[in-house]
């Protein structure tokens, strides 16, 4: 049994980040000597449960595997791990947090509210689950949903860059373009930032009719992100709209040109495109 402890420390590592991955849209790797090495985890962490069947952290970590593109992506297999820590620990809050998050990837949205609730009453000073909640409905489209929840988080934190810009995007989404930019306001005013924050101030400006604040904006993003394609992109309109054809071309060039080099490059906006933030279990 110490043997077997200690190796499940060092395993500890693996799963670490397998978590910190995004679960919203994981890729299938194709290196078998990983799928092996990850088999052979599995194998050791159940071994321990025949001992130890209520042992926090096996349970937990062998939801992980099980819910990780890497182990399988057994979602089901995942979800019985799951229920058992958080059966058999229901004071943990990180329990029905990784409860929570598994129902959201199955597409069982009010059971992913019930357990991050769960989780943020039991850690009621922390924003996390809260803010896992906010994600998960901003993701959804369930944007006054999102706004909601996401105020909630920064009551206890109002310095939570995610759900300060959770609830920008949100309301970016709603086209309420005002409060989109009182909330970036107020995120200034904390000293806070985000990924192309001035590619969205841009945007806003320029969807207000506000267009010397746009090409303000875009030109400020152009400068921080030349090797990105929207920000030439919406800089070539603005040109357009000024008549100023020769720039407006330039600028359209650039960002077609980028698009075609690299495929995760678009001319369009998407909250993804300014949320770079996780969905994801907790191990700790």
């Amino acid at each position: 049994m110490n043997i077997q402890l200690r190796l499940l420390i060092v395993f500890n590592f693996l799963l670490l980040i397998i978590s910190s991955r995004s679960l919203i849209a994981q890729e299938r790797e194709s290196n078998l000597a990983d799928e092996n090495y990850l088999g052979n985890i599995r194998k050791l962490y159940e071994k321990v449960l025949e001992n130890d069947s209520t042992n926090y952290d096996v349970l937990t970590n062998l939801g992980v595997i099980y819910q990780s593109a890497e182990g399988g992506g057994d979602l089901q297999k995942s979800l019985s791990y799951f229920e058992k820590a958080a059966k058999f620990h229901p004071k943990k809050a990180r329990a029905f947090h990784n409860l929570g998050i598994l129902y959201s990837l199955m597409g069982q949205i009010d059971d992913a509210a019930i357990n991050l609730d769960k989780a943020a009453e039991l850690d009621s000073t922390s924003p996390n689950s809260v803010r896992q909640l906010g994600i998960i409905y901003l993701r959804n489209e369930m944007f006054n949903e999102a706004i909601e929840v996401f105020k909630r988080s920064l009551s206890r934190d109002k310095f939570d860059t995610e759900s300060h810009l959770g609830k920008a995007l949100a309301y970016w989404s709603l086209k309420e373009y005002d409060k989109v930019l009182a909330e970036i306001n107020e995120m200034q005013a904390l000293g806070l930032r985000f990924n192309r924050m001035e590619l969205l101030l841009g945007d806003v400006y320029f969807k207000k009719n506000d267009y010397d604040k746009a090409m303000q904006y875009a030109k400020l993003d152009e400068t921080e992100n030349s090797s990105q394609a929207e920000g030439h992109y919406l800089l070539g309109v603005l040109y357009k709209m000024n008549g100023e054809k020769n720039k407006a071309e330039f600028e359209f060039e650039e960002a077609f040109t980028i698009a075609k080099q690299n495929q995760n490059s678009s001319l369009t906006f998407s909250i993804n495109l300014f949320f770079e933030t996780t969905i994801k279990q907790q191990l700790d």
